[in-house]
């Protein structure tokens, strides 16, 4: 072959080799269900809730206050947009909020806080459904929800992981509600239990959570102390048996003073898993 003719060829397969990479790369953004959640955040209009209901809309989610539609179906209409980009993103296969949990606190966390006023719009569009005969459409909305809330925990810290079980809890809430008000079709009640057998027991990685949680805490000058592995090891281990949370409490206390004022309360992070696991289990039970 001619100088010229192999140097060109060199350049086509190059140039093909850089687009197959760069479509494989476009391939996997796409994929990607976090670029469509933070679109979903731009969309949400939620700027116009007095501080009064504020706290009625937390009564509602909690489920400690009926629905009044009247109130809220404008805010729901109106965040109708941002629940359905949601929606969509559900069903893309991964999420990856690409956090850079090495910059430890500094690490940028908005969008679990985002995640969390989504979630509950959701949710409330969810009541609004109910209350104007869409039941259909409140059951996909509280299936997504379910999905979306999981995702917001996906490899991220402890703070993520308490959200994302704060969400699973109002959206099974709702699902207690809807099967309590209304009568469901076999093929609203199969969604709503895949969309809790999904779910699994626990409903977000309490482990991987706290593994994190406990690399973003740890200091280079406690590097050889044992201390964070010590208590990594021990925390991990107390959410597997609750019953271990005495060593866990030991090691803890057995570590420097700083680590102890930073450990997330075991106490607390085991009530949630309890709590949540409980509820999962409560829906499973109801939809069978």
């Amino acid at each position: 072959m001619k100088p010229f003719r192999l140097v060109s060829s060199l350049i086509l397969v190059t140039i093909l080799s850089a687009n197959a990479s760069f479509a494989q790369s476009k391939t996997r953004l796409g994929d990607n269900a976090a670029l469509r959640y933070w679109s979903a955040f731009a969309q949400m209009q939620d700027f116009a809730i007095s501080e009064q209901q504020a706290k009625e809309l937390n009564s509602i989610l909690a489920g400690t206050a009926p629905y009044d539609d009247s109130k809220y179906k404008d805010l729901a209409e109106n965040n109708r947009p941002a629940v359905e980009t949601m929606a969509r993103g559900t069903t893309l296969p991964t999420c990856d909020w690409g956090i850079e949990y090495g910059l430890r606190e500094e690490a940028p966390v908005d969008f679990v806080r985002k995640a969390l006023t989504l979630g509950r719009l959701n949710t409330l569009f969810a009541f609004h459904l109910m209350q104007t005969g869409d039941q259909g459409g409140a059951v996909r909305t509280l299936a997504a929800g379910m999905h979306f809330s999981r995702d917001v925990a996906n490899g991220g810290s402890l703070f993520a992981t308490v959200v994302a079980k704060d969400l699973l809890a109002i959206h099974l809430g709702a699902m207690d509600f809807l099967m309590h008000s209304k009568q469901l079709s076999a093929s609203q009640t199969s969604l709503l239990r895949a969309a809790v057998a999904d779910s699994g027991s626990e409903g977000v990685d309490w482990q991987s959570a706290v593994r994190l949680e406990m690399e973003v805490l740890n200091r280079p000058d406690w590097h050889g102390s044992g201390a964070v592995e010590s208590v990594t090891q021990a925390y991990t281990a107390a959410l597997k048996d609750p019953a271990l949370l005495p060593k866990l409490q030991q090691a803890i206390a057995s570590a420097p003073q700083q680590l102890r004022d930073v450990v997330p309360n075991p106490q607390r992070v085991l009530e949630e898993q309890k709590d949540l696991h409980e509820k999962l289990a409560r829906m499973r039970s109801r939809l069978q």
